[in-house]
């Protein structure tokens, strides 16, 4: 950001509240047959009992995790394979809503692991994340295993075959807090520098591959934006600020860190575009809910047709740093892209800079560059800001993901 020529460059540290390291993952199926088993560790899960753990498998609906969880006494030594019997029709969400007590159930009970597949799809892949939203710490190893595996030994438990694994899993804590910092820098506007435009993306990633399309892609875009505004020599009427935040992949805590801290200023914030979704073109911006600002936007959008076609929106994006924003009231947008294979590659060791497409980068960053001029000098303040009470009625619909994300109910 010094390099670019970027105004009060600064690191705005925040606390996690606990580190986690991955060390390794293995799996092998040692009965009915001899078979290496393709798994990764997801976040802030612990550890099996010792090395080289056996232990037989026990299916798990992940559609009643609590009724499960009153037959937990027989989980002992088990490892617990948590699937939906009727995956065509099952509620994720509901499954993520009752996955706290179910962990803490089976820790108790002294299952030896839990595998808990991801649903992204995956050639062979397994993935990580978060064990909910924010992290979750446990005590009991939790694996992903690739898909075509899992559906393996679901089939053989199926056929009244008993499954047998060898599973060894070593993570570690920290004893403590750890700090981590967003990476801030500006342009400060020349008429109204205290109103602020922000671009955003985050730094955050998953450590199996190398993030570089989640969200690689996103931060060099952003970083591109600023570099071609200050190349420019443009001096925007408002501040454009440009956050790289951490945290994201553990829930979005180092988005929500910054608007704590800056909740004092928030209410100069016109906008906030932050951009999160693998390495494809920008197809959308979705106004979640801000209506005031369509007319605007299709003003733009128009103006930089030859450029890309880009369509106004009103849906959102959900997960994202830009949902921090949105639940401090503040007009938020997550640009959609055209990442085909986003969730394949995402959260995996595929996730790699072969997937970037340097002309498809350049695009996205001019279209970054060009919104938060055109938003900065815009003859009137864009967007408006929502009360708590607003906010929590505009999101009542997303109440159960909002109660999984710790933010209901309003206002947090």
């Amino acid at each position: 950001m010094r390099k670019i020529g970027l105004q009060n460059v600064r690191a705005e540290t925040w606390q996690l509240e606990r580190g986690w390291r991955r060390h390794y993952a293995r799996c092998h199926l040692i009965s009915p047959y001899p078979l290496e088993i393709i798994v990764a560790s997801y976040g802030w899960a612990g550890s099996t009992p010792g090395r080289d753990t056996e232990a037989d498998v026990v299916r798990v609906d992940g559609d009643a995790l609590t009724d499960e969880v009153r037959r937990s006494s027989a989980w002992a030594g088990k490892v617990l394979l948590v699937a939906p019997k009727d995956p065509k029709h099952s509620d994720a969400m509901r499954m993520l809503a009752q996955l706290p007590a179910f962990l803490a159930a089976a820790a108790d009970s002294h299952a030896a692991a839990i595998i808990l597949r991801d649903r992204r799809p995956g050639t062979a892949l397994p993935h990580t994340g978060p064990l909910g939203f924010p992290g979750r710490p446990t005590s009991i190893a939790v694996i992903d295993m690739a898909e075509e595996q899992e559906g393996l030994l679901i089939r053989i438990l199926a056929s009244g075959v008993p499954v047998r694994l060898r599973i060894d899993v070593l993570n570690e804590f920290t004893d403590g807090p750890i700090l981590s910092s967003n990476i801030v820098g500006e342009i400060v506007g020349s008429r109204y520098p205290e109103q602020i435009v922000l671009l955003g993306a985050h730094l955050a990633s998953w450590d199996l591959g190398t993030g570089a399309i989640d969200d690689g892609f996103g931060v060099a875009a952003v970083l591109g934006a600023a570099k071609s505004i200050v190349a420019s020599a443009a001096k925007p009427d408002r501040t454009i600020r440009f956050v790289l935040f951490t945290g994201e992949e553990q829930g979005l805590l180092g988005s929500r860190a910054y608007t704590r801290a800056h909740q004092g200023e928030l209410k100069d914030f016109v906008c906030a575009l932050i951009l999160d979704w693998g390495n494809g073109p920008i197809t959308k911006f979705p106004v979640h809910g801000h209506t005031e600002l369509a007319a605007p936007l299709e003003e733009f959008l128009h103006s930089v047709c030859d450029v890309a076609k880009v369509e106004a929106s009103s849906g959102y994006l959900t997960y994202t740093d830009a949902y921090s924003f949105i639940f401090a009231g503040v007009p938020a947008i997550a640009p959609l892209q055209n990442s085909m294979n986003y969730a394949t590659w995402g959260h995996s060791a595929a996730d790699t800079l072969d997937k970037v497409d340097a002309e498809i980068l350049t695009r996205n960053s001019a279209m970054l560059a060009l919104i938060g001029i055109w938003i900065a000098n815009y003859s009137t303040r864009l967007g408006l800001m929502w009360t708590p009470a607003r906010t929590a009625q505009e999101l009542n619909n997303q109440q159960t993901s909002l109660e999984l994300l710790g933010l209901w109910p309003f206002p947090k």
